[in-house]
């Protein structure tokens, strides 16, 4: 979703009162929600200045600061190094993270697809994940497979590879060498470190 559209919903504000606020037409706000244009530089000032957020925030380039503390984070359907770095990756939601969570390392939010991870985690439950390249036996982590495919599982390594285990026992572990870990090769993203419930 648009920052500004975004911003305007968490505030419970209409077009028209936020038009009113900081002096522009419905047509051009409704222009930058939709991502027709972007607002020139007094707009944006004025919006950084009433929503309390910073300019790169509402232009998509920097995370959301609140003024208790707190860390906005976006949501993602589907992550793996490549769309992380990329701006055109779908935001599907944020969610706020703690002042000390927000200064422990850099988070994301994943949609969890699938019941691969039941009865622990549930189709549609959010997987708040910290980025790190290495995880501990029995983790949870968000691991990309080549170039394109990512997995959420339990991982467990040892002298000869690794494993990723689910929780569903209708799916089977999946196993690799080393050689394979090399040749794919298989990347770990992230570790999960808190579940939300969609509801």
């Amino acid at each position: 979703m648009n920052r500004i559209k975004l911003l305007r919903l968490t505030h419970n504000l209409t077009q028209e009162e936020l038009c009113k606020v900081i002096n522009i037409s419905q047509a051009s706000l409704s222009g930058y929600e939709n991502g027709k244009y972007e607002p020139d530089n007094k707009t944006l000032i004025q919006l950084a200045a009433y929503f309390n957020v910073s300019i790169d925030y509402l232009l998509g380039y920097d995370m959301m600061h609140t003024e208790s503390g707190t860390k906005t984070i976006p949501v993602f359907r589907f992550v793996t190094s490549e769309t992380l770095d990329s701006k055109s990756q779908e935001i599907l939601k944020y969610e706020e993270i703690s002042k000390s969570m927000a200064e422990d390392g850099e988070y994301i939010g994943l949609l969890m697809l699938g019941d691969s991870m039941e009865p622990r985690i549930l189709e549609g439950d959010t997987i708040i994940i910290r980025r790190q390249s290495s995880v501990e036996n029995g983790d949870i982590a968000v691991l990309q497979i080549g170039k394109n495919r990512a997995t959420l599982n339990r991982v467990f390594k040892h002298d000869n590879g690794m494993i990723l285990i689910p929780y569903n026992s209708k799916y089977s572990p999946l196993e690799y060498s080393n050689a394979e870990i090399e040749q794919l090769p298989i990347t770990i993203i992230g570790k999960a470190v808190e579940f939300r419930g969609k509801c």
